[in-house]
């Protein structure tokens, strides 16, 4: 079953999809997309939250969602295809060997789940992301999108974090979804871990962020806690965290991206996606 819980257009007019990006994410509990213009401003935006038990419920959930939705079925200048699959680990470049990457993906992740084994170089670190993805939710896409392009979120996630400026030698960026929140840890200025943790009530979230701190040595009380997704400033779960952590931030995106009309969400919402969708080259 599949919720949406944002649907945020720029105007009532058509979009000129010619000359149009679209920059999709899909992950175990979310999809959603953003439409961009050739200056990357964004002209529409769909989130829907994925209310599903396995696999099979996932494609049926997304296959209605490609089948319906009107946006999805224009020819855009280009169609890219994010995936947020857990089942990801880095290899560092000496070590990476294209014969054994299903082999390194059952060893970090078990064999029970089956799917199609990707793999991307990720430029300016050194590294490989290797990472498995649903058979037939890759073939879903493609076959919509003749002329996608298809990136994993970690990759992308550290080719963004490399042009930015400014940046701390040790934090925590943590992206809120429902009912899920995908956590890095940065020490010494390099990436130390990428995961993804489910939880159910508030206490989840701080006891997998402080027994994160513990595990690599950090104080919660002095590290930077960089927050961005689906989490209410006003909400118990955003209370629990500041009990625990000294220094946070909330991540937003440039204004010069942004839709009018997402003036009115906090900006920290949509700030994951957009940043993406302004790093895929």
């Amino acid at each position: 079953m599949a919720k949406t819980l944002f649907d945020i257009s720029a105007s009532e007019e058509a979009i000129d999809s010619q000359h149009c990006r679209l920059i999709m994410e899909v992950g175990q509990h979310i999809f959603s997309y953003a439409v961009l213009n050739g200056n990357k401003q964004v002209l529409r935006m769909r989130v829907h939250e994925l209310e599903v038990a396995n696999n099979q419920e996932l494609m049926s959930a997304l296959e209605e969602i490609v089948a319906e939705d009107e946006v999805l079925k224009e020819k855009m200048k280009e169609s890219v295809v994010i995936y947020n699959f857990p089942e990801s680990h880095l290899v560092p470049e000496k070590f990476f060997n294209i014969n054994i990457t299903a082999g390194l993906i059952d060893m970090m992740h078990g064999d029970l789940n089956k799917g199609v084994i990707l793999s991307e170089k990720i430029a300016g670190c050194g590294q490989y992301n290797v990472f498995r993805v649903p058979s037939d939710i890759h073939g879903l896409f493609q076959r919509h999108f003749t002329r996608g392009k298809y990136w994993h979120y970690y990759s992308l996630w550290m080719e963004c974090r490399q042009k930015q400026n400014g940046l701390r030698d040790e934090y925590l960026s943590v992206i809120f979804y429902p009912r899920r929140i995908l956590v890095a840890v940065v020490r010494d200025k390099e990436i130390q871990l990428f995961q993804s943790f489910e939880y159910e009530v508030a206490e989840d979230v701080a006891y997998y962020l402080l027994n994160l701190c513990t595990q690599f040595g950090l104080n919660p009380e002095t590290i930077l806690l960089k927050m961005s997704g689906m989490i209410d400033e006003s909400s118990t779960l955003f209370n629990e965290i500041l009990k625990y952590f000294g220094q946070t931030e909330m991540e937003s995106f440039s204004p010069a991206v942004a839709l009018p009309a997402l003036e009115e969400f906090p900006s920290h919402f949509f700030s994951p996606l957009l940043k993406l969708a302004t790093c895929v080259s």
